[in-house]
């Protein structure tokens, strides 16, 4: 049921280090902590409102954890047969442990029971996120101009997209 993974999801993940960690739902309470770990993480962060909308609207708002430390964040969305990857950030600290590999991986197959295909974008200059994804096996369909906002000017998305089901 779709209500489980708005409100009751609970998966335990190991990543690369050996370290345990939970995949869990973030909502309101924890938002003073989900945004201090975006700031930390993006350059260019959502805002608090973004993460409040989300959590009041049909978002799926998880989060991974390490006890009571929350060192990834991620927003996806349902409509129409398909899934996007609104917005995931992964503490510096814990960057290149597999953090955000796990989190992918677990959430496109808890998700391929409600969507066909995810898509996402992401910044042409972020290489280290462009491997990733195309490491979980999303491909890259095309480019949106001028999309993300940098320091002086814009800069180009690249559209990815990953079948979640096959045949």
């Amino acid at each position: 049921m779709i209500d489980d993974i708005h409100n009751g999801l609970q998966r335990r993940l190991q990543l690369s280090n050996g370290t345990a960690c939970e995949l869990v739902n973030f909502q309101q309470a924890h938002l003073d902590d989900i945004y201090a770990l975006e700031c930390e993480a993006n350059p260019f962060p959502w805002s608090k409102r973004n993460f409040v909308d989300s959590i009041a609207s049909s978002h799926i708002c998880t989060g991974v954890k390490i006890g009571d430390q929350w060192i990834a964040q991620a927003v996806f969305s349902i409509a129409s047969g398909d899934a996007e990857i609104l917005i995931i950030s992964v503490d510096p600290k814990w960057q290149g442990q597999g953090v955000a590999s796990q989190l992918l991986d677990t959430m496109c197959e808890i998700l391929e029971d409600y969507a066909a295909e995810i898509f996402l974008e992401v910044r042409e200059s972020n290489e280290a996120a462009i491997r990733l994804y195309e490491k979980c096996g999303f491909n890259c369909l095309g480019i949106r101009p001028n999309y993300y906002p940098r320091k002086k000017g814009r800069e180009d998305a690249h559209i990815y997209g990953k079948s979640l089901r096959i045949g």
